[in-house]
């Protein structure tokens, strides 16, 4: 999983993505919360990997910095706000 956060005046947002076989999976939210999960499928591993490449080029254009994911945490799991700097 790859995380990213976007914090600007007012904004604290997060987005994380994975794949798992041929589904690509996003996790977005404000920081702080659980956010919500969206998947997709794909017709097969490569093109969901191919996806998740063009996403993360996209989120990195809008301003969002990939960030390292605390030790115990993972797909699902939600970030607790006082893993978050602030």
């Amino acid at each position: 999983m790859r995380r990213f956060e976007f914090q600007e005046a007012g904004s604290a947002k997060f987005w994380e993505v994975w794949t798992q076989g041929h589904e690509l999976l996003v996790r977005f939210g404000r920081l702080g919360t659980a956010g919500q999960t969206k998947s997709k499928a794909f017709a097969d591993a490569a093109a969901a990997a191919q996806e998740r490449v063009l996403l993360i080029r996209e989120k990195s254009a809008k301003g969002y910095a990939e960030v390292t994911v605390p030790a115990g945490t993972g797909p699902g799991v939600p970030v607790a706000a006082a893993a978050v700097p602030a």
